[in-house]
C-alpha cells in the first residue's frame, strides 16, 4: 500500500504540466504554452511603442501566478523572490553605445553593458503584486523554463510602461552639469558629503567585522569551525523552517517581526526597554558620525582664505585690473570633476534611446554655444529689417495732414496758456514780446511780408 502511494505521488510529480497562458490587450487568452526545461515557453513581443516614444517607454511582460487549484497565491512575496523561476531574455537590441567604446566599460558596468542578443538569464522584478520582465522599447523574446513550487500556471500579458525615472535622470544630470562649480564650493554640500561618507564607511566596516567574526567564531575552539559556521549560515538562510525552529527554541521572548514590536522589546530578566535603548543609541551614534564626517568634509574641501592687505595684480589686455588670487584647491577640483562626470553619466543613461540620450547630452553641454548661435541668428534677421517690418507706413499726404493737425493743436494749447498767464510774455526779449502778444490775441504766428521780395538774376549772385 505504501509503495502504491509513493508511486502515485511520483507519477503526479512527473505528470505535473506547468504552462503559460498568454493574454492579449483585450483580456482574452490567445495562446497556452507548456513549460519544461527541454522545451521552454518563448514569448515574443508583437507590438512596439511608437518610435517617437522610445526614449521614455519600455516593453514589459507582466506575469501573474496561479496555483495548482487555480487560485491566486495569498502571499506573493514567497514566489517573487524564489530562485525556481528561471527566465532568459533575448533582446533585439545590442548593448548601449558607450559599452562599445572600450572593453573595460563592459567589465565596469556589467548590468548596463550586457549583450542579450543571443540570450541571457535575468531575474524578474516585483511589479505591483505580480512579477514582470522589462525589455527595451525595441522589444525581444522572453523564455520561461521553470516555475516556482506550487505554481502551475502563469498568466502573461505584454504591455507598455511609461518610465517616469527618465525625467529624474535628466533633471539630476542637468543640475549636476550646470551647478558643478557652485556645488564644489558649497560648505553645506561638503558637510552633507562628509556625513554621508562617514555613515557609509562605518557601515561597511561593521559589515566586514561581522562577516569576519561570524566566519571565525568557532575556529580554533571547535574542529572544522569555519565549515560548521558556513553550513549553519547556509541552512539558516535557505531553510526557513530551521530558522524559525531555532528562534522558537532559543529566543522565545522575541516579539514578531514588526518594527513597533521590536521597539517595545524588553529585557526578560529586569524588564528594561532594550528596544528603545538600542534605537536611541543607534540614532545618537548616527548623529555623532554625521557630525564628525561633516566637520571632516568641510575641513578637507575648504577653500583657501582670502588674502589680506595688498594683492598682486596684472593689467589685462583691455586695461582692467586682474588680481592674482589663490588657485582652487586640488580637492575641490577633483570634486568638481566628479560631480560633472556623474551628471554626464546620468544624461547618457537617462533615456532608453541611445540617440536621444546623446542628443540631450550634447544639447546640455553645448548650451552656451547654442544660445550664442541663436542670438547671432536673431541679429542677422534684424539686420535685414525694413521700415514696413516694424510698423505700417503712410503716404506723404497723410503725413502732411497729421503734421498740420498736430501743429494746430499744439499752437492752440500754447495760445490758451498765454491767455491764462498774461505775464509770461514779459519773460522774453523786447523784440519778441510784441510778436508773442499778437499771437496771444489772434493766434497768428507767421505773416507773409507786405512787399513780396523779387528775385532777379543779380540778387542771386554772391560776391
Amino acid at each position: 500500500m505504501a509503495a502504491r502511494v509513493l508511486l502515485s505521488l511520483a507519477l503526479a510529480g512527473l505528470c505535473r504540466a506547468d504552462q503559460v497562458e498568454l493574454y492579449g490587450a483585450n483580456g482574452e487568452r490567445e495562446e497556452v504554452l507548456p513549460i519544461s526545461p527541454s522545451l521552454p515557453a518563448g514569448l515574443c513581443s508583437g507590438q512596439r511603442p511608437p518610435l517617437i516614444a522610445w526614449p521614455v517607454m519600455q516593453v514589459v511582460l507582466v506575469l501573474q501566478p496561479r496555483a495548482q487549484d487555480g487560485q491566486v497565491p495569498s502571499s506573493r512575496f514567497g514566489w517573487l523572490g524564489s530562485p525556481h523561476l528561471q527566465v532568459s531574455v533575448k533582446e533585439d537590441r545590442g548593448p548601449r553605445w558607450f559599452c562599445r567604446i572600450h572593453p573595460w566599460l563592459s567589465a565596469l558596468l556589467p548590468s548596463l553593458c550586457k549583450d542579450c542578443r543571443k540570450g541571457c538569464s535575468v531575474r524578474a522584478r516585483p511589479w505591483s503584486e505580480d512579477q514582470a520582465v522589462l525589455l527595451p522599447p525595441a522589444g525581444g523574446c522572453v523564455s520561461i523554463t521553470q516555475l516556482p513550487p506550487k505554481i502551475a500556471t502563469l498568466r502573461a500579458k505584454w504591455d507598455w510602461h511609461f518610465d517616469v525615472s527618465v525625467f529624474g535622470y535628466l533633471l539630476g544630470g542637468a543640475v549636476l552639469v550646470f551647478a558643478w562649480r557652485p556645488l564644489r564650493e558649497s560648505v553645506a554640500f561638503h558637510a552633507g558629503l562628509g556625513g554621508l561618507g562617514s555613515l557609509l564607511f562605518i557601515g561597511l566596516m561593521v559589515l566586514v567585522w561581522l562577516a569576519r567574526s561570524a566566519r571565525g567564531t568557532l575556529h580554533g575552539t571547535v574542529p572544522f569551525g569555519r565549515t560548521i559556521t558556513t553550513l549553519g549560515a547556509a541552512v539558516l538562510s535557505f531553510v526557513p523552517a530551521a530558522r524559525n525552529l531555532l528562534f522558537t527554541w532559543t529566543l522565545r521572548w522575541l516579539p514578531a517581526a514588526h518594527w513597533q514590536a521590536w521597539l517595545e522589546l524588553r529585557d526578560p530578566f529586569l524588564g528594561l526597554p532594550i528596544g528603545w535603548l538600542f534605537f536611541l543609541f543607534l540614532v545618537f551614534s548616527c548623529l555623532v558620525l554625521v557630525h564628525l564626517g561633516a566637520k571632516l568634509g568641510v575641513r578637507y574641501f575648504a577653500s583657501l582664505p582670502e588674502p589680506e592687505g595688498e594683492v598682486d595684480f596684472l593689467i589685462g589686455s583691455d586695461g582692467r585690473r586682474v588680481d592674482l588670487l589663490p588657485s582652487t584647491p586640488i580637492a575641490q577640483r577633483v570634486l568638481g570633476w566628479a560631480i560633472w562626470s556623474l551628471g554626464v553619466a546620468l544624461l547618457l543613461c537617462s533615456t532608453h534611446s541611445d540617440i536621444c540620450s546623446l542628443l540631450m547630452t550634447a544639447g546640455i553641454l553645448l548650451k552656451d554655444h547654442l544660445g550664442h548661435w541663436l542670438n547671432t541668428w536673431q541679429l542677422w534677421k534684424q539686420a535685414e529689417l525694413q521700415p514696413q517690418d516694424l510698423h505700417p507706413l503712410i503716404s506723404e499726404d497723410q503725413m502732411k495732414a497729421q503734421a498740420a493737425a498736430n501743429t494746430q493743436q499744439a499752437l492752440a494749447q500754447l495760445q490758451q496758456y498765454l491767455r491764462e498767464n498774461p505775464l509770461t510774455v514779459q519773460s522774453v526779449r523786447e523784440d519778441s514780446e510784441l510778436r508773442l502778444r499778437r499771437f496771444r490775441e489772434d493766434g497768428a504766428h507767421f505773416r507773409q511780408p507786405l512787399v513780396p521780395a523779387t528775385e532777379d538774376r543779380a540778387s542771386c549772385v554772391l560776391s
